[in-house]
């Protein structure tokens, strides 16, 4: 299905992925999430502190966007490129060399639950295939193995998990006897 004329012959302007500059970047800021989703995502300032610090230090920096509908901002994304060690999971596994990864997607509160997160996974997925910088294999990302929601979003575009787990606080490897399954982390990945 075509969501750009689905959309049009609504009425609804689509989801748009826009820079963040000093006319949204109040609105930014202000993006919060439920109660229960807190520890799932970063905040929007803790995203454009690292890619300060990023840019401070060189590095190629991430792609932050604000995800507006109707020129009103609904949520953010942080994309990273990423060259893989030949000893990576998606190295050994999938072949992949490169990927963009999916570092943050965040779509407000009071926005979720309208489908606009998967229009803008969507528009997400439609930028990272113009290989913004560079030439990459996939689209990686990850998520809490509780957060049932985030995974159905993922896998309705597209994504497949990997089979790769850990603990996503510390990073090390999971230990399927643990019992505090909310810190397990698993892996996905959408093939280019």
């Amino acid at each position: 299905m075509d969501l750009n004329l689905y959309f049009r012959k609504q009425g609804r302007k689509m989801i748009e992925l826009r820079k963040i500059t000093h006319d949204n970047f109040e609105a930014v800021l202000k993006l919060s999430i439920t109660d229960e989703q807190k520890g799932n995502v970063d905040s929007s300032i803790y995203c454009l502190a690292k890619a300060y610090v990023k840019i401070l230090n060189d590095e190629k920096p991430p792609m932050i966007f604000a995800i507006c509908n109707n020129d009103e901002v609904i949520g953010y994304v942080d994309i990273g490129f990423y060259e893989l060690a030949e000893s990576s999971i998606l190295c050994e596994k999938y072949g992949d060399k490169s990927t963009y990864g999916l570092n943050r997607f965040m779509i407000d509160k009071k926005h979720q639950g309208k489908g606009f997160g998967k229009q803008a996974m969507m528009k997400v997925i439609d930028y990272i295939k113009s290989f913004p910088q560079g030439k990459a294999d996939a689209v990686a990302t990850s998520y809490w193995m509780v957060n049932e929601a985030v995974r159905k979003l993922f896998a309705s575009v597209g994504f497949v998990e990997t089979g790769a787990i850990w603990d996503g606080q510390t990073g090390d490897n999971w230990n399927a006897e643990r019992k505090d399954i909310e810190y397990a982390e698993v892996g996905a990945r959408l093939g280019l």
